[in-house]
């Protein structure tokens, strides 16, 4: 892809299934990473010397906090000069029926999947105005790592499904407002993957596995380099028009398939 070779890209959430897919595709290209996620410093800074010895670094983050986010955004900065893409991955789920579903679950997930969403972005977006822009060509790029179900239900997914149906609606509000800076923002939007929680979820729960398997009209769940590589397109000058969408990678799930 043109245009990635030399960026500074940050992702929150960057050292688990997704994020470390992603970061993979972006090194590959020629990028810079930083990983921003919520391991001991000691096995986050192994994780990214795996990936890379010169070109990938790890910074501990928490997104629901803004100290602990403008700090990572600052370590970034040290180490890749600019912030050229920001990724916002970071994510949480809770599977709870909605009359079971407490305070603190609620909470918690908007916390990671919104205010997270957020805070990554609205740091990230501050910093890249300060970057220089030639013409009307784009300073910086904004992601967010969002889901199929910011727009259909899924059982048991009250939490989940508003904060990403939140996330989205965020998206569109920066890609609105930072356009004219030369700045865009999209969501990658994965249907069900089979990694991270949902592949925790599907590996032990097989009245959710019969479910996801009635989903999929494409019969088999995504990869994680298969959600890679959308976040790449969309850094890449090919999608230097784009902003104020979502790329829905959902094997047809929002099809709703018919037997």
């Amino acid at each position: 892809m043109k245009g990635i070779s030399g960026k500074g890209v940050f992702i929150s959430g960057g050292c688990g299934d997704i994020g470390r897919a992603v970061a993979i595709r972006f090194l590959e290209a020629g990028a810079r990473v930083v990983l921003g996620d919520l391991l001991p410093l000691r096995a986050g800074r192994a994780a990214a010397k795996r990936l890379s010895a010169t070109a990938a670094q790890y910074v501990r983050c928490d997104v629901t906090s803004a100290e602990s986010v403008m700090r990572a955004f600052q370590h970034a900065v040290g180490f890749l000069g600019q912030i050229d893409v920001a990724i916002s991955n970071a994510g949480t789920v809770t599977n709870e029926a909605f009359l079971k579903l407490t305070e603190r679950g609620w909470q918690r997930t908007l916390d990671v999947n919104l205010t997270g969403s957020f805070l990554v972005a609205q740091t990230a977006a501050r910093l890249m105005m300060k970057n220089a822009r030639r013409g009307r060509a784009r300073r910086g790029v904004i992601l967010f790592t969002g889901s199929w179900v910011q727009t259909m239900p899924w059982p048991h997914g009250a939490s989940y499904c508003a904060s990403k149906g939140g996330q989205l609606m965020l998206m569109k509000i920066i890609a609105q407002e930072l356009a004219p800076h030369g700045i865009t923002a999209n969501i990658v939007a994965p249907g069900l993957v089979y990694a991270g929680l949902t592949k925790a979820i599907y590996d032990r729960d097989r009245r959710f596995a019969k479910l996801v398997d009635k989903t999929v009209p494409l019969l088999r769940m995504c990869s994680a380099e298969e959600v890679a590589g959308t976040f790449l397109y969309l850094a890449s000058n090919d999608a230097a028009y784009i902003t104020g969408t979502s790329v829905v990678i959902d094997g047809g799930a929002t099809l709703v398939r018919r037997e």
